[in-house]
């Protein structure tokens, strides 16, 4: 396979590179779409030239049809990534009704090569203790242990050879995994870092996700950081170089009474608490070399369990506090060749679980005991692998070209979060345990990593530099997976009966038409397409038939078409609007909002047409015994524009009120098992933004699911009710999302 030929431009602090397909600003890296991207190639190879709209549009969307306001959009995101974005324009310039033209000098840098790393303006270093290893000497550093607490030391991007040492397969690309890993902060693993930043197209599964609610729980000029919920949930134990050299601190959940556990002229790190939350694990160097010691929850009693030559760091314990396994380069004459023991809490019963004569560290016991994480650079980068208790059945879990590290299972045993610079920065992840459905859960320019979850799985402790130095912050996680990742709007979600397909609207081919693709976001196809918006779709629950609202003949209509886009009627004759279809359970009739403002009924092949009621009403559900229908109404206490949530018989008659809210509520949506009721309620006056919630068909075990400040629309649950399918506009435009339930 031949190499990409890499272009680079500079013009201002920001340069572009077109093989990595990133954009840098001063050495880091800024996140772009690959439409931006595009966008900003082509004005970038055309500087000093006005770029007509028509000429940019197909090159860009040389496959697809797109209206003018998609060029807009990319040019508003590249402004505001350029900080081009306010007053004169020093970048991109709109020539009225013609295209835009690149303001900014260009320079085009030649290619480094294939076999060399960019070296400019950096300097990477190994800290061990008080002495700096310098490149190109004939001394070979040692791993530091994880007291140095070494911050990467880089500028730009660049590689660094270890001379004199036999390496087994520890090549420069394994380095620049290295680079990017370390960027957090080396406890865990204990050595400086290393800096590379690239970026690779993201798969599949990768998504943009979500700022969650945040908290910030320390608030010092010191580094405070690796946060370890306790057990319980009710505590935190972190390091801190607040009071000199690093020691292991204790404060609440919430940051408050912090309490310093260890106090000695060594460094103390990496605190790890036992499962049943008496003992905290630590790695310390107060004995002259890094060694795992342990102690009480309160600090007292602090035992030196290894005692080794050889670095043992990254302590974690056994789901029965019976055993502790740990990281260590014992044996090696390579200073980076760590692999993975085990040892009972004493420290005796020692038994080495990894033998690859690569790095092997972080090791983290599963929740059920069944499984060990562990990071490694066996492939050439680092990887998150699980392995069985006795070293048996490796498996590589994450595969990105990109450094992983930090693993962390959820308390339930079903998610792993991790740590990743696969997005061009270092990120939280969540993967499942399998290592599917991978989901970005922070999305922020600094750092972020080394997390830790909250008893209930609901939150995440981790530390971040946002603020200039590392603090340690708290955040609420929503289980969610980004579907579809467009610059037009996708909206309206509707399950398939066997839970396979998601039909939904989109335009993304010009006006709103009706898509479906496969749960997982994959293979969209477009059924209907037509000069009118179509929205809504609704699948029969046998799956052959799909309803929808269009706006083909002037006014809202319900339409029916065959699941595969044929056949495509119209169900309603008269010039009445009629919108927001959804099927009985029986697939004999279909409710839907008529004239705006009430719910009919009609069957499914256009006859029988009734009035549900005479006292408004939208958004009609049914629920799965086909007895009641839930809807939304505009609560006459209020006015029309405050809407409440409301269940009548569905012959009519028997109305009873939901909900009694200070706030809109609305966009109910029944459960197949009945049990739940999903709503939506305005979480802002302006009602701008709005969270999804949950309750019982009465009314009462109120329950938000959705927490960040979006509009979020549109819930509907899956067939099995494991997964909650809505829109968004977390991400800026409307998107599909998918939330775990279960």
């Amino acid at each position: 396979m031949s190499k990409q030929i890499n272009h680079i431009y500079e013009f201002g602090e920001f340069q572009l590179q077109t093989a990595e397909r990133l954009l840098l600003r001063e050495g880091r890296p800024i996140s772009l779409t690959p439409k931006a991207f595009e966008t900003l190639l082509i004005l970038v190879q055309s500087s000093g030239h006005v770029v007509e709209k028509d000429d940019l549009m197909k090159r860009v969307w040389a496959d697809a049809y797109v209206e003018e306001a998609n060029l807009a959009r990319n040019v508003w995101a590249l402004r505001k990534a350029l900080g081009d974005d306010k007053g004169e324009h020093s970048y991109i310039e709109t020539i009225p009704k013609l295209g835009y033209r690149f303001l900014a000098p260009v320079t085009e840098l030649p290619d480094e090569g294939s076999g060399v790393l960019i070296q400019r303006r950096i300097r990477a270093r190994i800290i061990t203790e008080e002495e700096e290893y310098q490149d190109g000497s004939d001394k070979i550093p040692l791993l530091p242990a994880p007291n140095t607490a070494a911050l990467a030391v880089a500028e730009g991007i660049g590689s660094l050879e270890l001379p004199g040492a036999s390496r087994p397969r520890f090549d420069r690309n394994l380095w620049a995994a290295l680079l990017t890993l370390a960027l957090i902060i080396t406890a865990a693993i204990g050595f400086g870092a290393y800096l590379k930043f690239r970026k690779h197209p993201t798969a599949a599964a990768d998504r943009h996700a979500p700022k969650a609610a945040l908290l910030r729980l320390t608030n010092n000029t010191a580094a405070d950081e690796v946060p370890r919920a306790s057990p319980d949930g009710s505590r935190i134990a972190f390091q801190s170089n607040r009071d000199g050299k690093y020691e292991i601190y204790l404060m609440d959940a919430d940051g408050s009474n912090v309490k310093r556990l260890t106090n000695n002229q060594a460094a103390d790190q990496d605190p790890e608490w036992s499962r049943d939350g008496n003992k905290i694990a630590f790695v310390s160097d107060r004995d002259g070399n890094s060694e795992i010691y342990q102690m009480n929850a309160d600090g007292s009693n602090q035992t030196r369990l290894t005692l080794n030559a050889a670095i043992d760091n990254a302590p974690n314990w056994s789901p029965d506090s019976k055993q502790i396994v740990f990281a260590s380069n014992r044996g090696h004459s390579y200073a980076f060749d760590f692999d993975i023991w085990v040892m009972n809490v004493d420290g005796s019963g020692l038994k080495r679980l990894t033998t690859d004569p690569e790095y092997d560290s972080e090791p983290r016991w599963s929740p059920d005991g069944s499984k060990i994480l562990f990071v490694t650079g066996r492939d050439g980068n680092f990887e998150i692998y699980s392995m069985n208790p006795d070293g048996s059945d490796q498996r590589n879990l994450t595969r990105n070209p990109q450094a992983d590290g930090g693993a962390m299972w959820s308390p339930d045993g079903n998610n792993i979060a991790f740590f990743s610079g696969r997005d061009g920065n270092a990120e939280i992840y969540i993967m499942d345990r399998e290592g599917e459905n991978v989901r970005r859960v922070t999305n922020n320019p600094a750092k972020d990593g080394w997390m830790s979850w909250s008893a209930d799985g609901a939150r995440l402790a981790f530390q971040t530099n946002r603020d200039g130095n590392w603090e340690i912050y708290s955040m609420e996680i929503d289980q969610l997976t980004q579907l579809t990742d467009n610059l037009s709007d996708d909206s309206s979600p509707a399950w398939s009966p066997d839970g396979k397909q998601i039909a939904f609207s989109s335009n993304r081919a010009g006006k709103q038409n009706i898509f479906v693709m496969h749960e997982d976001g994959t293979q969209v196809v477009q059924l209907t397409n037509t000069s009118a918006d179509d929205t809504e779709p609704s699948w029969s629950p046998d799956g052959t038939r799909i309803a929808f609202t269009s706006r083909r003949d002037g006014n809202h209509q319900i339409y029916l078409m065959n699941a595969d886009g044929s056949g495509q009627t119209r169900l309603i004759k008269d010039q009445a609007e009629a919108l927001q279809p959804a099927w009985s359970p029986d697939g004999k009739q279909i409710a839907f909002t008529r004239s705006g403002d009430s719910i009919w009924v009609i069957d499914a092949d256009g006859g029988n047409l009734k009035s549900l009621m005479t006292t408004g009403g939208a958004e009609p559900s049914w629920s799965p015994d086909g007895k009641k229908i839930v809807y939304s109404n505009s609560n006459p206490e209020r006015g029309r524009t405050w809407f409440e949530i409301f269940v009548t018989d569905s012959a009519g008659g028997n109305v009873v009120k939901l909900t009694n809210d200070n706030i809109t509520s609305e966009d109910p949506w029944w459960s197949r098992d009945g049990k739940k009721i999903y709503f939506v309620r305005n979480t802002d006056k302006l009602l701008q933004k709005a969270s999804i919630f949950e309750m019982d068909p009465g009314g009462k075990d109120l329950r938000r699911l959705t927490s960040l400040s979006a509009l979020d629309r549109y819930p509907r649950v899956s067939p099995d009710g494991s997964r909650l399918a809505f829109q968004s506009d977390r991400d800026g435009n409307n998107e599909i999302y998918i939330l775990r339930l279960k």
